[in-house]
C-alpha cells in the first residue's frame, strides 16, 4: 500500500480515519434541526404526509452526503476513480436533488421574525420569478456541466485529490451547482410551452454531456490521471479498467436520473392547468399565523 498523499481529503481533515465524526455529527444536527423546523412550522390541519415527505427527502439527502464525504469511500477515493466518481454523482445526483426537493427556504423563511421574513421574502419572490425565464435555466444547466467537466480534466482533478483545500473547493463547488441546477428544474414551476421546453433542453445539457465524459472514459486505453496509475495496483486492479469501470458509472446512472427529471416535468405539464403568472411562492405560516404567500412578483 502506498503512503498517503500530502494533501489529506476531507474525512481526514474532520475526522481521521474511515469514518468522521465531526462530518456525521454536523449532518445528525442539520437533520434534527430540520425536523423540528418541519414539525414547529407545519400548517395545522394538513396531513402529515406534509410533514413527512419533506423531512424524508431531507434525511435521505444528508444521508448521501454522509456517505459521500464521511464514509470509507472518501479515503478509498483517494486510491481509486472509481470510488471518487460514486462519490461525485452521491453529491450531483442523490444528495442535491433530494436536499432540493425537501424545501427548506420557505420554511426557513416562515421561521425568521416579521420584520426580517419580510426583508427577505421579496428579493426570494424575485430569485423565483427570474429562474422562470427559459434563458435562465439553460446558463444554469450549462454552468452546471461546466463545473463537472471543468473538475475532470486531468490538471484540475489530480490538483484536488493532492490538495485538501482543493479536494473541498471540488465537492463544495459540486453540491452547489447541482443544488441550484436541480432547483431550477424541480421547483420552479413551468407551465407554459417555453417554460416547459427550456427545462427539458436544461435536463438534456447534462445528461448529454456527462455521457460523453463517461463513453470517453470507457472507450480510452491510456489513464487520464497520473495520480491513479500507482495507487488502482495497490488494490489488485487495472488503472485504465479503474476509469473505464468509473466512466460505465456515471453512463449508467447519471442518464436514467436525468431523463427521470425529464418525464417528471412532463407529467407536470399535463397534470397542470395553464396559468399566466404562475402559482404563489409558498411560505409555510408560523403556529398560529395566518398563511403568507408570495406571487411571482412578491406581491
Amino acid at each position: 500500500m502506498s503512503a498517503p498523499r500530502p494533501g489529506s481529503t476531507l474525512a481526514h481533515a474532520l475526522g481521521g480515519g474511515d469514518w468522521s465524526a465531526t462530518t456525521i455529527a454536523l449532518l445528525g444536527l442539520a437533520a434534527l434541526g430540520y425536523t423540528c423546523l418541519l414539525a414547529w412550522s407545519a400548517p395545522r390541519r394538513r396531513s402529515p404526509w406534509a410533514v413527512a415527505a419533506p423531512g424524508a427527502a431531507w434525511l435521505a439527502g444528508l444521508t448521501a452526503l454522509g456517505a459521500a464525504l464521511a464514509s470509507p469511500l472518501e479515503r478509498l477515493a483517494e486510491d481509486s476513480l472509481t470510488a471518487h466518481m460514486v462519490q461525485h454523482l452521491l453529491l450531483t445526483i442523490v444528495a442535491a436533488p433530494l436536499l432540493v426537493v425537501a424545501d427548506p427556504v420557505p420554511r426557513v423563511l416562515s421561521a425568521l421574525p416579521p420584520r426580517a421574513r419580510d426583508v427577505v421574502a421579496r428579493p426570494w419572490a424575485a430569485v423565483v420569478r427570474g429562474a422562470r425565464r427559459p434563458g435562465v435555466v439553460l446558463v444554469v444547466a450549462v454552468g452546471y456541466l461546466a463545473v463537472v467537466l471543468l473538475w475532470h480534466l486531468p490538471g484540475a482533478y489530480e490538483a484536488a485529490v493532492r490538495s485538501e483545500a482543493l479536494h473541498v473547493a471540488e465537492h463544495l463547488t459540486f453540491l452547489a451547482a447541482a443544488a441550484v441546477f436541480w432547483w431550477c428544474v424541480l421547483r420552479i414551476p413551468r407551465r407554459r410551452l417555453g417554460q416547459l421546453v427550456a427545462g427539458l433542453v436544461a435536463v438534456l445539457v447534462p445528461a448529454f454531456g456527462e455521457a460523453v465524459l463517461g463513453g470517453a472514459m470507457m472507450l480510452s486505453s491510456t489513464p487520464w490521471y497520473e495520480v491513479y496509475v500507482g495507487t488502482a495496483a495497490d488494490h489488485g486492479f487495472d488503472p485504465v479498467a479503474d476509469q473505464q469501470v468509473a466512466g460505465a458509472v456515471l453512463w449508467a446512472t447519471g442518464t436514467p436520473v436525468y431523463l427521470l427529471a425529464a418525464v417528471v416535468l412532463v407529467l407536470r405539464l399535463v397534470r397542470s392547468a395553464p396559468a399566466e403568472d404562475g402559482p404563489p411562492v409558498p411560505v409555510p405560516p408560523m403556529p398560529g399565523r395566518a398563511r403568507p404567500a408570495l406571487d411571482a412578483a412578491g406581491r
